[in-house]
């Protein structure tokens, strides 16, 4: 499970940052999705992002395991600025999170 705090705090971030349109809202998606983070998140909190590498135009879908996988590989530079820059921003706002409390 996403930690709640860590899940806004990177989404309000990101939508001030990217743009709100930049920023896909998800209650939930489907169990574990072939990733194993949700184990980690037992021992410390934590929020799992996506980058959407998706380009309808060019027709790739994005999907990861799906045979069709193809990305758009800008999305690569736009993931790098917003993680660097949610990054920057908690270390210099001194946000931190208190696990088990």
């Amino acid at each position: 499970m996403n930690s709640p705090e860590l899940s806004a705090a990177a989404g309000d971030y990101l939508s001030t940052a990217m743009g709100p349109e930049s920023v896909l809202w998800a209650r939930a998606s489907w169990p574990y999705n072939c990733e194993d983070f949700a184990l980690f998140t037992h021992e410390a909190p934590g929020a799992l992002l996506y980058l959407g590498v998706a380009n309808a135009e060019a027709g790739m879908d994005g999907a990861p395991h799906s045979p069709e996988f193809a990305a758009d590989e800008r999305a690569i530079g736009h993931g790098v600025r917003a993680m660097t820059g949610l990054l920057t921003h908690r270390l210099t706002t001194g946000r931190r999170v208190r696990h088990g409390g």
